[in-house]
């Protein structure tokens, strides 16, 4: 099973479990009247909502899916420079290395939109954007100071992410980025296509990923490849402050970005980004202008 939310037409977006041949159910008649509510319930809702009969909103191809969670409970996390295959594509400063620590910068809700979802792209403030597939988390149980150990309890769930990255904008203060500023803008973290639930993931170490433009391989990545995993990036995120059910991590990029390509690659109105996952799913973005 999956977990998703959809619309049947111009209707609300609704939580819904995903059955393996693609119908959606309607967790509503539980009483959630959204993901993150039913992520809040506890581990113990998944399993009362996969016994339960629920009733039929309709199969995939008739639905509008939505981001999983459209709305966390607040900004979403990002991790930046978390593979090193993205470090070492880079021209970075002289003696600079990988971190010690895991770099945390954040995302508005606002920037958040689901698979097929349209993302304007204004020359004005954005013409050089740059597409990072990136693996999400989202916090099932909250909690401050978790440890390495008890980490991966706190997770709910994975999906893809794109963060997507308006270069101009972030490297604008060079050597001082503006992470925020260059990740923020609307539309700029497409997320999706469902929340797998971490219980029916095999190897959380072997998720698999594959970022094309227009039909093109740019990135090719596992998640084992990650320079600070899950657990380490949930201690450290954690610490002395509160995760809530709910929240949204996406855990960083590895090689292939625009920016480090020799010429450099940028994304344009008509393009489709499409990213893979044969455990996530496919999360694609087509890009527009901005008047589109």
């Amino acid at each position: 099973m999956r977990v998703a939310t959809v619309s049947k037409e111009d209707g609300e977006p609704i939580p819904v479990l995903l059955s393996d041949d693609g119908v959606g159910l309607a967790l509503s008649g539980l009483g959630y009247s959204s993901v993150v509510d039913f992520i809040a319930a506890g581990a113990a809702a998944y399993s009362e909502a996969l016994a339960a009969d629920l009733a039929v909103v309709g199969p995939l191809d008739s639905l509008t899916l939505w981001a999983p969670v459209p709305r966390p409970p607040r900004n979403a996390f990002a991790i930046g420079s978390n593979y090193k295959q993205h470090f070492d594509e880079g021209v970075r400063p002289a003696g600079s290395g990988m971190p010690e620590k895991p770099i945390i910068f954040t995302k508005p809700f606002t920037s958040i939109v689901g698979s097929g979802a349209p993302v304007a792209i204004a020359a004005a403030v954005a013409d050089q954007v740059d597409w990072e597939a990136e693996i999400a988390v989202v916090i099932g149980t909250g909690g401050a100071d978790i440890s390495r150990s008890e980490a991966l309890d706190h997770v709910f769930g994975y999906c893809l992410a794109n963060d997507l990255s308006a270069r101009t904008l972030q490297l604008a203060n060079a050597p001082m980025a503006q992470w925020f500023k260059g990740k923020s803008l609307d539309g700029f973290c497409p997320l999706g296509p469902w929340i797998v639930p971490r219980a029916d993931i095999a190897d959380e170490g072997a998720i698999d990923v594959e970022l094309t433009v227009n039909g093109v391989t740019k990135q090719e990545f596992v998640s084992g490849n990650m320079y600070f995993d899950v657990p380490a990036i949930i201690e450290y995120l954690s610490l002395g402050m509160a995760l809530l059910p709910g929240d949204v991590i996406l855990t960083g990029t590895s090689s292939g970005v625009g920016y480090w390509r020799d010429p450099k690659e940028f994304l344009h109105p008509g393009d489709e980004v499409v990213i893979r996952s044969s455990v996530l799913g496919v999360l694609t973005t087509p890009m527009v202008g901005a008047s589109a």
